[in-house]
């Protein structure tokens, strides 16, 4: 509940209920022997605890409008100040109802004593709700913070897969315009699919299986046209998972490190394979033939990946090498 917003409400009925309690304690201990003097009693608490109330928020929203700090050395003068002027409401309020409604014989200081117990516990309610108050603002906004570093780091690494993918791309139209290839067009034709893919969808977070393997369709005909027979792609997914989401260009950046470390040849072709590795997890799976030198790159590749899945699902992805394969395991991120 936001006490800001409710401590109006909060003030009034605790006042009621802490006056309420005061004036039942005293009448099962037979300090009242008529009704009206019970109600006087409680009519006295009751103002006097509201006023104390209404004092708290005084003080509270002077110090907001000046925007004063919440120094310790602060906090205390303050809450003398509350216990001080309480304790004047009390003094006040009690003289008022002793000289003109209880008998001289009355016991006075009974009465400022229990007022100025009230006003103790009313401090000490008002500063408990109100640090609960200002502990949660400060998790909310950590949150928040939180929240937007995570944007700005996946924005940052989405970018980064800009460049990359338009390095490469231009180095093999480049070589297939120099050999005077015939499938330049439709080259052309699908790195622009591709390039309005990526303009389209930097700006997210996610993007669902489906719109993710037809923008690696569109790829893999690339890099077929690049290496003909030498590279092949199998994906083998149940149409029940292409509702749920990845981290755009994940596959590409994956086909593409594959392309980048593996020797392909017509004795040594390169098969990258796209499968379910079990319930939560998907696998891209190569045959493992390293090459002994590999171009520079921009450093994106897994890295970028694996970053991308922390920041969104705190998971990791996973790495599986042996001999003759090369696997990375992706976290499936289930659509709620």
């Amino acid at each position: 509940m936001d006490f800001y917003k409710y401590r109006r409400r909060i003030a009034f009925w605790s006042a009621l209920a802490v006056a309420a309690m005061e004036i039942a304690r005293q009448w099962a201990l037979g300090d009242y022997v008529e009704i009206g003097d019970a109600s006087i009693d409680f009519t006295a608490v009751f103002v006097c605890n509201w006023l104390i109330w209404r004092f708290n928020f005084f003080v509270d929203d002077f110090q907001q409008r000046l925007n004063l700090s919440s120094h310790p050395r602060l906090f205390f003068f303050r809450a003398l100040l509350i216990f001080t002027v309480g304790t004047a409401i009390v003094l006040i309020i009690e003289s008022l109802v002793h000289q003109f409604f209880r008998e001289p014989s009355d016991n006075v200081w009974f009465y400022f004593l229990r007022g100025i117990f009230h006003n103790i516990l009313i401090l000490v309610i008002y500063f408990s709700l109100q640090t609960e108050h200002r502990r949660r603002n400060i998790a909310l906004e950590n949150a928040q913070l939180k929240e937007e570093s995570i944007q700005a780091q996946l924005k940052l690494l989405g970018q980064q897969v800009n460049p990359h993918f338009l390095f490469n791309a231009l180095n093999t139209l480049k070589s297939m315009a120099r050999n005077n290839d015939p499938q330049v067009t439709d080259f052309v034709t699908h790195l622009s699919s591709l390039y309005r893919y990526l303009l389209q969808n930097n700006p997210r977070q996610q993007v669902t299986l489906i719109e993710e393997l037809d923008m690696l369709k569109s790829y893999a005909f690339l890099l077929k046209t690049r290496f003909a027979e030498n590279f092949n792609l199998h994906i083998d997914l149940a149409e029940s998972l292409m509702s749920n989401r990845i981290p755009p260009l994940t596959f590409q950046l994956l086909l593409e490190n594959a392309v980048k470390h593996n020797i392909m040849s017509a004795e040594k072709p390169l098969l990258i394979e796209i499968y379910c590795h079990d319930e939560n997890h998907i696998a891209v799976r190569n045959n493992l033939q390293i090459r002994r030198s590999v171009e520079a790159g921009t450093g994106t590749g897994l890295e970028n990946i694996n970053l991308r899945y922390q920041l969104l699902t705190g998971q990791n992805i996973a790495i599986e090498k042996t001999e003759q394969s090369f696997t990375v395991v992706l976290p499936i991120i289930w659509s709620k």
